[in-house]
């Protein structure tokens, strides 16, 4: 039952996000709907599909993703938005080095 709920959970997110992504107008606007997909979404289904079967390497694997996947999206979205914002003509500053 746990796993059903965290699954719709998680399937609410990316649905609401994607609407909010149709309804925005700009691709920097969009791209904040990203966010809650990969930082909520993400690890509520992987917790959903984790838990039922159990410790095992599957399992292990399963969290590897959401780490991975929670942890990478944040650099990869500020990296994505700073070439938008480039390429629309706005200052992006200096890139830190």
């Amino acid at each position: 039952m746990l796993t059903w709920v965290l699954v719709l959970l998680a399937l609410a997110v990316v649905v609401f996000c994607a609407i909010g992504a149709l309804v925005a107008r700009r691709p920097l606007t969009r791209l904040h709907f990203l966010a809650p997909i990969t930082t909520v979404a993400v690890p509520l289904f992987c917790l959903g599909a984790a838990l039922p079967t159990g410790f095992t390497l599957g399992t292990a694997t399963i969290v590897v993703i959401a780490v991975v996947v929670a942890a990478g999206s944040p650099v990869l979205t500020a990296a994505v938005a700073r070439a938008l914002a480039a390429d629309a003509g706005i200052e992006v500053g200096r890139s830190p080095e």
